[in-house]
């Protein structure tokens, strides 16, 4: 049957303002049988959702699973923060009068992990496949990194989830759709709690893409509980007066609802049903609202709301971060130190038996700095010498320290023989790389994460942008552009016709991460800085330098600019009488170029006359020697008509004389010939 979407709008008076609700929901329309929030619980139609019981399974069974997982994520949390010893620990050190030591080099570890992976971060970036889809790739590129400034994803966001990642092993985003003022929604991309989220324990991939389930379990206030379902506020409230049918199992009770504090578990719960993501969400057996998914990926599949991923797995499934690796070293350094200064700081002493009168007295003064000590005549008494001891939990603790800062060591500030302030930035980055190499899985896990949520991004734009709205492209720190999506506009025969409409570009991207400009901008300042002083203008170093704010840049400039004098107003009327006099010289020789060239013109045009009249002159003289040649032929006729009159009638008597017998016959005009010729 398909899925007919309703108007996202519809869901947001029940916007989630404990991020857990995707504030967008996909039911169908025309179908109230298949809505399940008003149905009997534990029922499923079999057709579009599965029932609440089965969904509290599906959590019950990832609670029950992953034990140890969420054990270790809890202490690895203590390690991170500093917390690095249990209340038994802490007693035995008491009692032995032992000094407490915590070297919490596991956060220092984690931070700087964190610190060198943020530093190869780049922006996102969309390339096309083929030719008709660079245009499409271009304005899905500036989509997305409107939506990740729109959410501060590269200063807020991305940072906790690494920083999360290093600790607990488990991190990563959910993306959400919120009430826009464009008259369509807004994205939203949210980081995810680490001891909130379940997911499928079947699940054996980095990046989570083989669960069947999974969502973020988060402990409420009622009240808040209420104002996201105001609906179901009798439902939310009668878990409380023993309405739940969880609440004749404390043991069960504990998991869902605290009495005490009137705080309940709320799920949001993300599964995969029927080949759709569906969500719902529920407390204990109480269905307070469900729909289905609204993203897609650039298939056209239905897919979850969460991209996650992982730092590590091991052999039985389970996540683990960091600090498992640096638990040993770290649980040495702080027993060594806290047992060198113990030894430190007492005293051993060898005596005989009575050779004081009192032991504690005697206790208390060896180990004060400038104790007395009366010793009976003839006993032997002696302090023992401790320094052996302590050189050997000194090398204990110094290869549990080397052995945690040898790690994906990135620390090229701690290198001797080597001035760093002569490096430059691309030297100090290849100094880093070995490092780097151990962390490989994590940066190719982090690198992964980060282009599903890209990705999923574009396919929430392109689905669910359709307002006409602008979006600013920052060329560079003066400069801004604006891109239209939705737009309507007028074709070439005045007809309307939609621009950058991002639902029907045919946008067949590839996503892919470019350049960092702040990172190029730095290793060109760099470059420049490693040229001979005074090669280039102080002016291009304070403009390149990507540590400057553009306002200091902009106030930096301004100093370096020559000073102004005081005007002088003997300098400023001669200044003013020269060009006044300039501008009347120049005016006096327009002048006379004009007339010059007035006179050029008149001069031309009489000539053009003159050249009409000898052409017309010579045209006339022409018609007149026509005309005289003309008559002359005529005259000349007159004069030879008489004679050709004459000779013609000789020719005609010729012809009518009889020829001569035998004689043969000759040409015309050859008798005569013959006569003029003798």
């Amino acid at each position: 049957m398909p899925v007919t979407e309703y108007s996202p709008l519809d869901a947001m008076e029940r916007s989630d303002a404990a991020r857990l609700a995707p504030l967008m929901a996909h039911r169908e329309a025309n179908n109230p049988d298949d809505d399940k929030r008003d149905g009997v619980v534990g029922e499923d139609d079999g057709r579009t959702y599965l029932s609440v019981r089965d969904l509290r399974n599906q959590y019950l069974d990832y609670i029950n699973s992953k034990g140890d997982e969420i054990e270790e994520q809890k202490d690895s949390r203590r390690y991170y923060h500093g917390a690095q010893l249990t209340a038994e620990q802490l007693r035995v050190l008491k009692a032995r009068h032992q000094p407490v030591q915590i070297w919490n080099r596991i956060g220092r570890k984690i931070n700087g992990i964190v610190g060198v992976i943020e530093r190869t971060r780049c922006d996102p970036k969309a390339e096309g496949r083929d030719p008709k889809s660079e245009e499409g790739a271009e304005i899905a590129t500036q989509s997305i990194r409107y939506v990740c400034d729109r959410n501060q994803f590269k200063n807020t966001i991305e940072p906790i989830v690494l920083l999360q990642g290093g600790i607990e092993g488990i991190t990563g985003t959910q993306v959400v759709l919120r009430a826009g003022d464009k008259g369509d929604p807004d994205i939203g991309v949210h980081d995810v709690v680490g001891d909130e989220y379940f997911y499928d324990p079947r699940s054996y991939r980095f990046d989570f893409k083989d669960v069947r389930y999974e969502g973020i379990a988060k402990w409420l206030d009622v009240d808040a509980a209420i104002e996201m379902f105001p609906d179901k506020a009798d439902d939310l409230e009668g878990l409380f007066v023993g309405d739940s049918d969880l609440t004749t199992n404390s043991d069960r009770e504990i998991k869902w609802i605290i009495s005490t504090t009137r705080r309940l578990r709320l799920i949001e719960h993300w599964y995969k049903h029927r080949g759709r993501w569906c969500w719902a969400f529920y407390v204990a057996n109480t269905l307070l609202d469900q729909g289905v998914s609204p993203f897609v990926d650039e298939n056209g599949q239905s897919e979850s709301s969460f991209d996650m991923f992982c730092s590590a797995i091991d052999q039985d499934g389970d996540r683990y971060s960091f600090v498992r690796t640096f638990k040993g070293p770290q649980d040495a350094l702080n027993q060594g130190k806290s047992k060198t200064l113990a030894l430190a700081n007492a005293r051993r002493v060898i005596s005989e038996k009575g050779a004081v009168d009192d032991v504690e007295i005697a206790r208390r003064e060896v180990a004060r700095h400038d104790g007395y000590v009366e010793i009976n005549p003839g006993k032997n008494f002696k302090i023992d010498d401790s320094n052996p001891d302590i050189a050997i939990f000194t090398s204990f603790t110094d290869d549990a320290k080397n052995e945690m800062d040898g790690f994906a060591n990135s620390n090229i500030a701690a290198m001797t023989g080597v001035g760093l302030g002569n490096l430059s930035g691309k030297a100090i980055e290849l100094l880093r790389q070995p490092g780097m190499a151990e962390l490989g899985p994590f940066v190719l896990a982090h690198r992964a994460w980060k282009l599903n949520v890209y990705r999923k991004i574009w396919n929430a734009v392109q689905r669910h942008w359709t307002a006409e709205r602008w979006i600013r492209v920052n060329t560079n720190e003066k400069l801004a552009q604006f891109i239209q999506l939705n737009g309507v506009d007028l074709d070439e025969w005045g007809r309307p016709t939609l621009v950058n409409a991002v639902g029907a570009l045919d946008v067949n991207i590839v996503l892919d991460e470019g350049p960092d400009i702040i990172s190029m901008m730095q290793e060109t300042y760099d470059t420049l800085k490693g040229y001979q002083p005074g090669t280039f203008p102080p002016q291009v170093l304070i403009e390149m330098n990507p540590n400057l704010p553009r306002s200091e840049k902009d106030r930096l400039l301004k100093m370096m600019q020559p000073p102004q004098q005081a005007p002088d107003p003997v300098a400023d009327t001669l200044k003013r009488l020269q060009i006044e006099h300039i501008a009347g010289r120049n005016a006096k020789q327009a002048s006379e170029t004009e007339k010059n060239l007035a006179g050029a013109d008149q001069a031309a045009a009489a000539a053009a006359e003159k050249r009409a009249k000898v052409g017309q002159m010579q045209g006339q003289a022409a018609l007149s020697a026509a005309g005289f040649v003309r008559d002359t032929l005529f005259d000349a006729h007159k004069v030879m008509a008489p004679f050709l009159e004459q000779q013609n009638a000789g020719q005609a008597a010729m012809m009518s004389r009889p020829a001569v017998q035998g004689a043969p016959g000759a040409p015309i005009g050859a008798g005569m010939m013959e006569q003029m010729g003798a």
